[in-house]
């Protein structure tokens, strides 16, 4: 039986993802799970080490914010 799909918003696009996914799945399956960069989930900085356990909710907003450096 196919997994149940619920819409997020992912860097302001609307995309379908596999219920009870967490940041760390779906991070993998956009294939940026090696990368470096700070997840935003609906306006919040989740760190690192809670990537594997927060599970996404519909409607949720996940977005990616590159660091820059500077001098």
């Amino acid at each position: 039986m196919a997994s149940e799909q619920l819409q997020i918003q992912f860097n302001g696009e609307s995309v379908a993802i596999d219920n009870n996914q967490t940041i760390a799945a779906f991070l993998q399956q956009q294939k940026m799970a090696n990368s470096r960069f700070v997840v935003l989930l609906n306006d919040e900085i989740v760190p690192k080490s809670y990537w594997a356990e927060r599970k996404i909710n519909p409607g949720d907003q996940v977005n990616i914010i590159s660091p820059i450096s500077g001098g």
